[in-house]
């Protein structure tokens, strides 16, 4: 019983010391920073959670009337990674969460029948201790690219 009280007691300090970020406590330019470093190192497992979860919000469906890519689906992810290297704004969602948008020259998709020519990607940095480096790589595979759909 005290080794379990000991081992809980240990896993609550290991956990206090490790706090997420907080996105909303962090000016743009460093969560625009974090992106790129993101765009750079993500494994294949961060890129293909990104499609299935996308996918299943339908923006990969040729119809419809929700945001859907118009592009051919093999310039997405070179197009997610131009949109998170030189995202154009950024705005902090959900605490630790970071809304990355970047505007192409043509479009890209549409919704309810108007074109669109942004993607918006959307970032989870709970995993990415407070006071982490821009360029600091030891913690991004633990980042999670949540989704991305075409946006005005």
């Amino acid at each position: 019983m005290l080794i379990l009280r000991s081992l809980i007691i240990g896993l609550s300090l290991l956990a206090s010391a490790a706090h997420a970020l907080e996105t909303t406590h962090v000016p743009p330019t460093t969560l625009k920073a974090y992106a790129a470093t993101l765009s750079t190192v993500a494994g294949n497992s961060q890129w293909q959670q990104l499609w299935k979860r996308s996918r299943d919000q339908g923006v990969l469906n040729p119809q419809g009337e929700q945001p859907r890519f118009t592009v051919s689906q093999d310039k997405l992810p070179d197009m997610a990674r131009s949109t998170l290297t030189n995202a154009s704004s950024v705005s902090a969602q959900n605490t630790t969460q970071a809304l990355y948008r970047y505007e192409f020259s043509n479009p890209i998709g549409q919704a309810k029948g108007i074109s669109l020519k942004a993607m918006c990607l959307l970032v989870d940095w709970r995993s990415l201790p407070n006071n982490t480096q821009p360029d600091d790589t030891s913690h991004m595979g633990n980042a999670s690219l949540l989704h991305t759909y075409p946006c005005p």
